[in-house]
């Protein structure tokens, strides 16, 4: 099986490239800055001569806070994007991430019938590119995952972020761990359980379904910060905020009944990792 991987060297198609390879897949990575096998921009690049089996459409603006003043072009990288690859680049299946956001605030695991309500333009084009995609191409499966963390992922989310901290404290930074809110409750669970749901999205998914990728348990953003300082080689303090608290947590029984998916990976082994990776990238004092 041949795949194309958009985004590709962004924090989940690393993963995803690397457990395709893994399962004896030939990938062709895409990119808009490389390194890739096709580098452009996916809203203007040509592709003629790119075909695969599965197209796994994980290039995006994938940052919810700063699409808020970018909303033009928000709407053209995730939805007019996503539209013109579904029509225009030949292959059996696209597997499509949008995104838990398209939901509207709710206390309890969301599954696929819960009421939609994106808050940002980032949620929005994401919902918007749904519909494209299925308007466009028959064979489409599409995921909404809820937040899935790991090594590699941008100190701009919540986790590296704690996890940053201590690895500056470590290496002689200061020894106090801050975070804004931490009464947030949220479904996390690994990049690498995201990356096999993926694969098990174009062998075994429903074309057509919409599907949650989530555990349906949710934790404290308080609780992870706690975790990671409990891991920490050097004393700590820590500084939460309290600010508004929310749940967003995903009810995945539908995947889970089409593919056989299960997260593995448990969330402490996740927290680990993930500040082992920060500690490899913190090489002078602060």
């Amino acid at each position: 099986m041949k795949a194309v991987v958009t985004g590709a060297s962004g924090f989940v198609g690393r993963h995803l490239r690397d457990a395709l390879r893994d399962a004896g897949w030939r990938v062709a990575t895409l990119d808009r800055s490389g390194p890739a096998d096709h580098v452009g921009d996916l809203r203007t690049m040509p592709l003629r001569g790119i075909r695969a089996d599965v197209v796994f459409h994980l290039a995006a603006f994938a940052n919810p806070s700063a699409s808020v003043d970018a909303a033009a072009d928000v709407y053209a990288s995730n939805a007019a994007a996503t539209a013109r690859l579904a029509r225009e680049l030949p292959a059996g299946r696209l597997v499509f991430p949008s995104t838990c956001q398209v939901y509207a605030p709710a206390d309890r695991p969301l599954d696929e019938g819960a009421p939609l309500g994106p808050r940002n333009p980032y949620a929005a084009s994401k919902l918007c590119a749904e519909a494209l995609a299925l308007a466009a191409k028959e064979d489409v499966v599409i995921l909404r995952p809820f937040n899935h963390t790991g090594p590699g992922q941008s100190a701009a989310y919540v986790c590296p972020s704690i996890a940053r901290q201590i690895a500056r404290a470590e290496a002689g930074g200061p020894r106090r761990l801050e975070i804004k809110n931490g009464a947030p409750r949220v479904d996390f669970f690994d990049v690498r359980d995201m990356a096999r749901a993926y694969l098990l999205a174009a062998e075994r998914g429903v074309a057509g379904r919409r599907y949650n990728v989530g555990t349906g348990r949710p934790v404290s953003i308080e609780t992870i910060a706690r975790t990671l300082r409990g891991m920490s080689r050097v004393p700590l303090e820590l500084r939460a905020g309290r600010g508004p608290a929310s749940t967003l947590s995903g009810d995945a029984s539908l995947f889970q009944r089409d593919t056989g998916w299960r997260p593995e990976i448990p969330l402490r082994r996740t927290l680990s990792d993930l500040l082992d990776d920060e500690r490899r990238q913190v090489t002078v004092k602060d």
